[in-house]
């Protein structure tokens, strides 16, 4: 491995997320996960972060996803296989979020509980120099922990903007609890993963949950960027009834690409995300892993979600996940408003 300017400007980032919040041992083995248009800047300054505190790891490069919408979800046998290995394993994968929504990422850190595992999937170098990368993690750590408690003793939650977005979901509660899956219902990801059975992203900053089966309903103006869609140049008006996506209303090209995404794959208009941002660090600049993380925006995901297997999404086939982003949101918890005008409220 050359060491670059690039590979340099990325070290401090790359320390602070395997050193403090991976906080990766010696004695682990790290899995780094690219595909074959990720800037390798970004694996190299990790794998230089590893190798500084002695620890293996090994780098795992698989095929672009681009224009194959059918094989978002999809990685290799061999990458499969790959994870069993691993203690940690990161996913820099520049057109999907294929290792992030892997069935066996998913069982062996939310099931067996011997993986933590790192999303940092349609991301370039950039973001890990600006904006919410430069964050607080500490404090942000707090801020998602209060918010998820609020989340979880209140019903439903509603969001709406000036905008004309209208809509809310039901939280799940224990009484949902299944024969798979017992919880926890309100996930975080604050950027920390150091423990096994532990998941984040980097940049990060969100508290999320699949809403329960059936009760999404409303309307969102989408004006953020949508994954696997891109900036709306206009706003996308959808309609959901019941959990799931009956109408895209809009004549822009980017609505056009989500109707046919939403056509194209087979259970990709189930609601499976409800999720806002807390990152005050992150920027409104037009990407979606960026925005989503957004104190004041929240994200809408289609397709089921990862993080709750074993939950009614189970029935549902995984080949797609896609965050749509609505920026300047008021969120409410059962009438309490939590986060207004870019400010989180967390006092009673």
């Amino acid at each position: 491995m050359t060491v670059s300017a690039r590979i340099v400007d990325l070290s401090k980032t790359a320390h602070l997320i395997i050193h403090k919040l991976l906080a990766v041992k010696p004695e682990e083995e790290i899995l780094l996960i690219a595909d074959t248009e990720t800037d390798m800047a970004m694996v190299y300054s990790l794998a230089a972060a590893a190798r500084s505190i002695g620890c293996e790891y090994t780098i795992a490069v698989m095929p672009s996803r681009t224009g194959q919408p059918h094989l978002l979800n999809v990685i290799p046998r061999a990458v499969a296989k790959a994870f069993e290995g691993a203690d940690v394993a990161i996913g820099v994968t520049r057109t999907s979020f294929g290792p992030s929504l892997a069935p066996i990422q998913s069982k062996l850190v939310f099931e067996k509980k011997t993986l933590r595992y790192y999303s940092m999937a349609l991301r370039d170098p950039e973001s890990m120099m600006r904006g919410g990368a430069l964050a607080d993690y500490d404090a942000l750590r707090e801020s998602a922990a209060k918010l998820k408690k609020i989340f979880e003793t209140g019903s439903r939650l509603t969001i709406r903007t000036e905008l004309g977005t209208d809509f809310s979901a039901e939280v799940p509660k224990p009484e949902d609890t299944t024969p798979g899956f017992s919880g926890p219902f309100v996930r975080i990801e604050d950027g920390w993963a150091d423990k096994p059975g532990e998941e984040a992203a980097f940049p990060d900053g969100e508290v999320f949950f699949a809403p329960r089966e059936y009760s999404a309903r409303g309307r969102l103006v989408i004006d953020g960027p949508i994954e696997y869609v891109g900036v709306c140049r206009e706003p996308i008006e959808i309609i959901i009834q019941e959990g799931k996506i009956v109408e895209v209303i809009g004549k822009s090209e980017e609505a056009r690409k989500l109707r046919v995404l939403l056509n194209s794959i087979e259970d990709a208009d189930i609601i499976g995300e409800v999720a806002v941002g807390i990152n005050p660090d992150s920027l409104r600049d037009g990407s979606a892993q960026e925005e989503k993380k957004t104190l004041g925006n929240c994200h809408i995901g289609f397709g089921i979600a990862r993080g709750f297997p074993g939950t009614w999404m189970a029935k549902y086939k995984n080949l797609i996940h896609s965050d749509m982003i609505i920026r300047d949101v008021q969120v409410a918890i059962d009438g309490r408003v939590v986060i207004e005008e870019d400010k989180l409220s967390l006092e009673n």
